[in-house]
């Protein structure tokens, strides 16, 4: 296990959990006791981490080790044309915090309910093997979330409606250093809308 891997998995649990202490990352991780706490030493020594009692806390120098992709959006019927998107989204960096649209974000958006609900969305996005984080949005907009997460790269889906530029000019207002990239779809005839409509 890499130094690197171990920071991922201190931001993962404290996404995750709101916070995260040698235990949980222990478990995490799997490595054994003292070969947790000869780890965090090294860490803390070199200015990676911060320990405050049991918490564990990633400094600035110690995010930067690693890319944090934001992918938000409804995902309501996962299908093929999502796991590409994800898939893509994922090559970007090192640690994928897909977000799930609340369900009054859909009822707002697309003038219906959610087939599936919010948690349950949150369920199946977090058992693809590319997502590192699954996690509910903000009900009231992206830029809650984005300022949350904190990532270096926002991903559009080919057909999203955000804008790249207004996403990048809001995070920078917010303090957030990013870059926004639009991916392609191979198969954009491809989409949520068209499966709905057929059924």
């Amino acid at each position: 296990m890499r130094d690197k891997e171990i920071l991922e998995a201190i931001f993962v649990l404290s996404l995750l959990h709101g916070r995260t202490d040698a235990t949980r990352l222990k478990k995490e991780v799997g490595l054994t006791r003292e070969e947790m706490h000869g780890r965090l030493r090294g860490l803390r020594d070199r200015g990676y981490v911060e320990v405050r009692g049991s918490r564990l806390f990633l400094n600035s120098k110690g995010r930067r080790t690693f890319k944090v992709v934001f992918i938000g959006g409804t995902f309501e019927v996962i299908h093929p044309g999502h796991i590409y998107t994800i898939q893509q989204a994922k090559k970007l960096g090192d640690v994928l915090v897909a977000v799930v649209a609340r369900d009054a974000t859909v009822r707002r958006r697309k003038g219906r309910d959610p087939i599936v609900s919010e948690e349950e969305r949150r369920k199946v996005l977090s058992a693809i093997r590319y997502v590192d984080v699954a996690m509910l949005g903000s009900e009231s907009n992206i830029y809650d979330t984005l300022e949350k997460v904190s990532p270096d790269i926002v991903a559009l889906g080919y057909d999203q409606y955000h804008r790249e530029e207004e996403i990048a000019r809001e995070a920078e207002r917010r303090g957030i250093r990013l870059s926004v990239v639009r991916l392609s779809s191979p198969s954009p005839a491809l989409k949520t809308s068209k499966i709905l409509a057929q059924l």
